[in-house]
């Protein structure tokens, strides 16, 4: 089994879907939930990182050699990443104690899908997420052609001249967080069989 870091872990306990499972499903509030997932890691590891720094400067006796201000901005930094970190926390558990995706995760089986892992500068064939941007921009559900870049992917539409551009979380590209790499989410049913079929 893929090792899962502690956010997703939570997610798939407190829903009994993965954030795989989640970003398949056609509802925003869950299409939602693996960008907000990005968010709350990303929040809670500089939280810890700014906690520990404060501890090591205390144990240190760093705080008896300089200024007030050596403990009291890092102190404010605390302060800023917990009350990020508390909207984060918000956004997922509104996400998560939404009653469309409850009932559409109640009423539906979690989809089998298996991660292809992608670099920047690809094309690679995607559904398209149904967040909310996607939704309003009639791309939900649509498999489509992107180019992968660093931070977002090109979407060229029929008929358009210029080419759409996508954050990575509406152009169903996700990043794993214990590896780093980008991936996309495939389908596990339209795998080929072992004798190639």
């Amino acid at each position: 089994m893929l090792h899962l870091d502690t956010i997703s872990r939570w997610v798939a306990l407190t829903t009994g879907r993965t954030l795989d499972q989640h970003a398949a499903d056609p509802i925003p509030a869950a299409a939602h939930l693996p960008e907000a997932a990005a968010t709350l890691r990303h929040l809670r590891t500089e939280l810890l990182l700014a906690v520990d720094r404060l501890r090591t400067l205390l144990i240190n006796e760093d705080d008896l050699s300089g200024s007030t201000s050596t403990v009291a901005g890092p102190v404010e930094t605390i302060r800023e990443l917990a009350r990020e970190y508390r909207y984060a926390r918000n956004w997922i558990d509104t996400l998560i104690d939404d009653p469309a995706r409850a009932k559409y995760a109640d009423a539906n089986p979690g989809r089998s899908l298996r991660r292809r892992y992608i670099n920047p500068g690809d094309t690679v064939l995607v559904v398209l997420p149904h967040t909310d941007s996607c939704r309003k921009q009639q791309l939900a559900g649509r498999t489509s052609r992107v180019q992968v870049g660093e931070s977002d992917a090109k979407l060229r539409l029929p008929g358009s001249v210029a080419p759409l551009r996508l954050s990575h979380a509406n152009a169903g590209i996700y990043r794993d967080p214990a590896e780093g790499g980008l991936y996309i989410l495939q389908s596990a049913a339209d795998e080929p069989t072992a004798s190639g079929h």
